[in-house]
């Protein structure tokens, strides 16, 4: 099985082949630099879904050209945001996937409040890593623990976060056939 991930970023590809391998202990991972799209911050759930989609997408278009005999591949797309709830600034993480014929799976999770030190800046247009690495000194901080390794003192991290949401999209694709054979006459409210 091949998985092309729509990013070059060492978090994101971790985060799939650990999302994979118990299943597909020999599969092969390909990262793809691609254009998500939308805003290098995306503000709302639906900016950031659609990232994924879009990462997800020309992944697979970018694999499929290179390795034109590989018949079962996925692309992969996980896309970082942030949106607001109940006027807080709440982080987001997106996974989409994307098969040969078309059909899409997405799943999305990873949702927490993003602390007002961190928010302030992004909501005065910055963006998430440069902020989190700009606070706390730690360079290129997306392509290692990211926002939630340094809030958690790396309790969780970005590769741990990204890829349970990436198994779980992964997970509905595989799963896409679990209703065929499933009884589908009316059931009694009292069986």
């Amino acid at each position: 099985m091949h998985f092309f991930v729509g990013s070059t970023n060492p978090v994101k590809l971790e985060a799939v082949r650990t999302a994979v391998s118990e299943h597909w202990p020999k599969a092969k991972v390909f990262g793809y630099e691609v254009e998500s799209q939308v805003s290098a911050q995306p503000l709302t759930d639906e900016e950031t879904e659609r990232g994924a989609l879009n990462r997800a997408m020309a992944a697979l278009q970018a694999g499929q050209v290179e390795h034109p005999e590989v018949v079962e591949a996925l692309g992969v797309g996980l896309e970082g945001g942030v949106t607001s709830r109940n006027n807080e600034l709440w982080s987001t993480v997106w996974a989409a996937v994307i098969d040969p014929s078309g059909s899409t799976f997405t799943a999305n999770g990873a949702r927490m409040k993003v602390p007002e030190i961190i928010a302030r800046p992004i909501l005065n247009g910055g963006e998430m890593g440069p902020v989190v690495s700009q606070l706390t000194g730690v360079a290129d901080v997306r392509k290692k623990q990211g926002m939630i390794g340094i809030v958690t003192k790396e309790f969780v991290n970005r590769t741990t976060e990204y890829g349970a949401i990436a198994k779980l999209a992964i997970g509905l694709w595989f799963g896409k056939d679990w209703a065929k054979g499933v009884e589908t006459a009316p059931h009694s409210a009292n069986s």
